[in-house]
């Protein structure tokens, strides 16, 4: 190589050689501190306290999703609600539901350490819990077969599974009381256990590390007790916490706008509805009640009070997500001149043109009962949809009152029989099992119906463990509900959750009344 020719590849190759280390060296100098880890610690606004832990009582309000962090079942629902093994790993009738089997899992602690076994279910299912005294009184005794494998004797067949699906009564460690029987502390198997709680402000739980599942992402949850409905909606916006449940109607559309707040919308279980007392004038008349169902226009109700959330149910008793729920049911349509023709037919007419029907010189006047309490009736909403029934029935000249009563006093005029109508929702719709129809049986204390072959055919349903069986009677007491009208069916809820743009993995359950934390995790700042 020439020596002009050495220089100039020496010179190339010295600025190649510095115009790498300088790049070098300015990236360096650009590069930011490692991340620092984020905090996987969730916030959730919900409306109420946990006012019990222990399994002699209900959870009252937003508690049941607590609960369900806290407490396992043996039997659990996938979100779209298809029944699966949870701390039980399968079951079996040998005698067509009146007695059942379950095979438990194994090698699974609660979160003191001690041994989920059989002796924890047969404690758990003990003649002092809620779930045996109540919904379950056909459970006559819980034998432990051996340390995992536990049998139910019922005095009659039933779907028990389906019931043991509810997080109302889980399952519960033994060393969650004293010797005494005192409760001492809330000890469950779920993948998060109890840490503190400050009475009406905020429950702290923490990870359970020795989970028998997946471990959850989340090492802590703080469920913040907010309960005034827009007070939630305020504290979300202002990133006081990372989600809510139940988000009032009025904000559903302006938070669906907002760019850091997600949120999530699916069917549920419940249903609204108004029950008639069928046992006193004027809803003791068919007509009477056929005529205010041809009078309620449930598609106005959704579209003007509810702002669209939900579905319109046009007197349909089930969410169309419920087991065996029937897509063909011969319905009442709005239609006013019906409503009027059966009013008529039962003896009730408009004689002094004032818009109000009378009969025998009196006016055609009923109550309506609606209970303020959040928890029960759904506060405002149910407000709302009182006061657009009330302007609806007038048009077909009903004068319907409204009696805003609290919990306690709502209850009692239930249970004394004084009034005509009453606005509820719900009502044994744990999951999909189509256990509703109950509150029309004439054992019960919510029933305001006699009906013998109502009963025998509730009864029947409920005691047949063959699915097709089971369908073609839950079809058949459907239209007989439709038919004898002990309640009109007005609107089937929707769940709402909102969540910021912190949160991810966040799936929507339609599995009632679980808040599904699993897969959920905050997501670093961008």
């Amino acid at each position: 190589m020439c020596g002009k020719c050495d220089k100039r590849f020496r010179w190339v190759v010295t600025a190649a050689i510095i115009l790498a280390t300088g790049i070098t060296i300015f990236g360096c100098g650009k590069q930011s501190p490692p991340r620092q880890p984020v905090a996987q610690e969730l916030s959730v606004g919900i409306s109420t306290d946990v006012d019990n832990w222990y399994l002699d009582r209900f959870p009252d309000g937003d508690a049941r999703f607590v609960w369900s962090q806290v407490y396992e079942t043996l039997v659990r629902l996938t979100p779209d609600l298809k029944i699966k093994p949870r701390l039980a790993t399968s079951w079996e009738s040998a005698d067509e539901g009146q007695t059942w089997t379950f095979h438990l899992r194994k090698n699974v602690r609660f979160h003191d350490g001690t041994l989920f076994n059989a002796q924890a279910v047969a404690f758990s299912y003990s003649p002092t819990s809620y779930a045996i005294r109540t919904i379950l009184q056909a459970a006559e005794r819980v034998e432990t077969v051996d340390e995992y494998t536990v049998r139910f004797i019922l005095s009659r067949p039933m779907a028990l599974p389906y019931y043991l699906t509810h997080i109302g009564w889980p399952i519960m460690s033994p060393s969650c009381i004293e010797g005494q029987g005192k409760f001492i502390r809330p000890i469950g198997t779920g993948p998060f256990r109890f840490h503190t709680q400050d009475s009406d402000q905020q429950v702290v739980l923490v990870r359970n590390n020795h989970y028998w599942g997946p471990r959850p992402q989340l090492s802590r949850v703080t469920f913040k007790i907010i309960p005034d409905a827009t007070a939630r909606v305020i504290a979300l916006e202002a990133g006081d916490v990372d989600m809510i449940v139940k988000v009032p109607g009025p904000e559903v559309a302006r938070l669906e706008e907002h760019p850091d707040i997600s949120v999530h919308r699916g069917m549920s279980t419940f249903t609204d509805f108004i029950q008639f007392n069928c046992e006193r004038p004027p809803f003791s008349d068919l007509y009477v009640r056929q005529a205010v169902a041809h009078a309620i226009d449930t598609e106005e109700l959704v579209a003007t009070v509810l702002e669209d959330i939900g579905k319109p149910a046009y007197g349909r008793p089930y969410s169309p997500i419920m087991l065996y729920a029937n897509p063909n049911l011969n319905l009442p349509a709005h239609d006013i001149d019906k409503a009027k023709a059966l009013l008529a037919e039962a003896g009730w007419t408009d004689a002094n043109g004032d818009g109000l029907n009378e009969r025998d010189g009196e006016p055609l006047t009923a109550t309506l009962l609606v209970t303020t309490n959040p928890n029960v009736g759904a506060g405002g909403r149910f407000i709302s949809l009182a006061e657009a029934i009330q302007e609806q029935l007038r048009q077909v000249g009903i004068q319907v009152m409204i009696q805003l009563l609290e919990g306690g006093a709502f209850l009692n005029a239930e249970r004394e029989g004084n009034f005509d109508m009453l606005l509820r929702t719900g009502h044994y719709v744990w999951g999909s099992y189509p256990r509703h129809f109950f509150i029309h049986h004439s054992q019960n204390p919510y029933s305001h119906i006699k009906n013998a072959e109502l009963d025998r055919l509730i009864d029947h349903a409920d005691a047949t463990v063959d699915a097709q069986q089971q369908c073609d009677l839950y079809h058949h007491l459907q239209q007989m509900t439709v038919d004898l009208l002990p309640a009109f069916y007005l609107v089937h809820q929707e769940k709402i959750v909102a969540t910021t743009a912190r949160v991810g993995g966040y799936e929507l359950s339609a599995e009632p009344p679980w808040l599904n934390l699993h897969g959920v995790y905050i997501k670093p700042a961008p």
